[in-house]
């Protein structure tokens, strides 16, 4: 990891104050929205058609989810540039902006994460860090298409990825606190979580993507 641990969770902290409204309403609206078609509570007339009607009630919040995982990591960029949240903006910009491509990228995460699973759990968490850039990565370069993305993580995380186990596993502690809160204090932990390692991803795509800074003499040598 590029710094220490402690900085990037004493950043993510800093950079929250004042925002914590924003982004609390916004994940209550996407938590809703999404367990309302992933816990539906209809009643059908035999037992096929309710594992029909819970597919196509999962199949509609897997879709949803993709928009609002480009939304989110839109959100969670701003607030590392000390922005905050648009309610309205976040719900819907993963839908507005290129939805095919997000859902594309989205499908091709959990296929390969899967797959990766049915081999032994943990190299699908390996790779569930490995495509962890992804969406970062769509919002940074719209240009990307969603294998290219894939790909791009896979690349970027490499040497970083035990980095951001860590990262999240330092966490632990607020998560174990969260059960004695119905899981109610996890509205500010995951935040604090996801804009820690967004501050890496900058840091990493920095890295990766370095500027290259043009003298003044320069600049006039190649206009003479």
């Amino acid at each position: 990891m590029l710094k220490q641990r402690y900085e990037y969770k004493e950043q993510a902290k800093q950079l929250l104050q004042g925002k914590y409204t924003n982004v609390i309403v916004i994940t209550i609206i996407i938590g809703v929205i999404t367990n309302l078609f992933n816990s539906p509570n209809y009643n059908f007339q035999t037992a096929g058609d309710v594992s029909f009607g819970a597919r196509i009630l999962a199949l509609v919040a897997f879709a949803i989810t993709a928009g609002f995982l480009f939304g989110q990591i839109k959100m969670y960029i701003g607030v590392t540039k000390d922005e905050n949240p648009d309610i309205q903006d976040i719900l819907l910009v993963g839908f507005k902006n290129n939805y095919v491509r997000n859902l594309v990228t989205y499908l091709l995460q959990s296929i390969y994460t899967f797959l990766w699973a049915l081999l032994l759990i943990i190299p699908g968490i390996i790779k569930s860090y490995a495509y962890s850039m992804a969406f970062y990565l769509l919002y940074k370069e719209p240009e990307l298409q969603a294998a290219d993305a894939i790909t791009k993580s896979k690349e970027y995380t490499q040497g970083y990825k035990m980095d951001l186990f860590l990262l999240h596993l330092s966490y632990i502690g607020w998560y174990i606190l969260s059960i004695f809160t119905f899981g109610i204090l996890l509205l500010w932990v995951i935040p604090k979580v996801m804009v820690a390692q967004t501050l890496v991803f900058d840091e990493i795509y920095a890295k990766n993507n370095p500027v290259v800074e043009v003298k003044e003499a320069e600049v006039v040598e190649a206009a003479e």
